[in-house]
């Protein structure tokens, strides 16, 4: 039974929380970490949780946990991670898990000094039907994957918190997952991308709240990424298509079209999956690995290809110039 110290108590937590109630036989919840004694306490009361701490040192002066389970804002999560790694913890770190590349290698090569297990909570790789398309695609059932597209927009306003007065808001808090199942659903890392960005003043949060990026793969195929917070069209148009050269399929909510060279289509019910289950999914990913000997798929390394997308669209946005990604990113 693997114990684990969640040090972050805000948004994000309640889901992992509800997380660990499908971890019962492998993992517990052994302590909460935050500096917000009134909403700690708050989040013992609600998970049962005993053990509590104000700061990382009073945590890792305790000690009694195998794996860091970091919710905290991006900005300071490597102030979190190094030295939970150098204490001989596993982390488990929400994305992105910071906003720098050069801060997320760092990061990475520290675990491996450690002789510990970063990974990256990038969760929306088990979100249904996301699994389901990859196992299809990487089958070959579309053929040579030629493009892809996601459509992402909606009405968010952050009026509260850290994601309210971020100069990283829709790239950094959605747009990585999106960058993310691209990467997982094709298999393959991206060599180029460009993209744009906008903050409207239309919304109460700073960071850009309109954006549209496009990433070029080594295979040659071409993904773009709507993304804008700021829409008022109620997400009717929310979709991700994977076009091939043998067919292409859509996604839409729960619902997967799929089309062949011939013209026939196939509708089909892949289902939905909450936030919790994926997060629960990407643990069990994890404590397989642990028990295994072996890294797992979401490992902080593999992540760095998902965070030179991310930085190089940032990039790209600040100057207008399309971004090259380094062949050995991930290594």
């Amino acid at each position: 039974m693997y114990r684990a110290a969640l040090i972050g108590c805000g948004r994000i937590a309640p889901a992992h929380y509800e997380a660990f109630e499908g971890l019962t036989e492998r993992a517990e919840i052994a302590a909460l970490c935050d500096m917000n004694d009134e909403l700690r306490r708050q989040r013992q009361e609600e998970t049962g949780v005993e053990t509590g701490f104000a700061s990382l040192d009073e945590l890792l002066q305790w000690g009694e946990f195998d794996i860091g389970v970091v919710l905290t804002p991006p900005g300071v999560r490597s102030n979190v991670c190094l030295p939970l790694m150098e204490a001989g913890k596993h982390v488990f770190v929400e994305k992105p898990f910071t906003h720098e590349l050069d801060e997320a290698q760092a990061i990475v090569d520290a675990a491996d000094r450690a002789g510990v297990t970063l990974a990256v909570s990038q969760n929306f790789r088990w979100m249904t039907p996301i699994p389901r398309m990859r196992e299809e695609i990487l089958n070959g059932r579309l053929g040579r994957i030629i493009s892809a597209s996601r459509v992402d927009t909606g009405w968010r306003d952050e009026t509260g918190g850290w994601r309210n007065s971020t100069d990283y808001l829709a790239l950094s808090v959605m747009g990585v997952h999106w960058f993310d199942q691209f990467r997982w659903m094709l298999g393959e890392e991206a060599t180029r991308v460009y993209a744009s960005s906008l903050t409207t003043g239309l919304l109460s949060s700073s960071g850009e709240d309109i954006t549209s990026s496009v990433v070029t793969f080594r295979s040659g195929a071409v993904v773009s990424l709507v993304h804008h917070w700021a829409s008022l069209t109620q997400r009717v148009t929310n979709c991700l298509q994977v076009e091939g050269s043998e067919g292409a399929v859509v996604q839409r909510g729960g619902t997967l079209t799929w089309f062949d060279k011939d013209g026939n289509r196939e509708d089909e019910d892949a289902g939905r999956s909450t936030v919790p289950k994926s997060i629960e999914h990407s643990w069990h990913e994890l404590l397989d690995a642990l028990g295994e000997g072996r890294r797992p798929c979401h490992h902080g390394r593999d992540n760095l290809g998902t965070m030179a997308i991310l930085a190089g669209a940032y990039e790209s946005a600040r100057t207008g110039e399309s971004v090259a990604i380094a062949d050995d990113i991930v290594g």
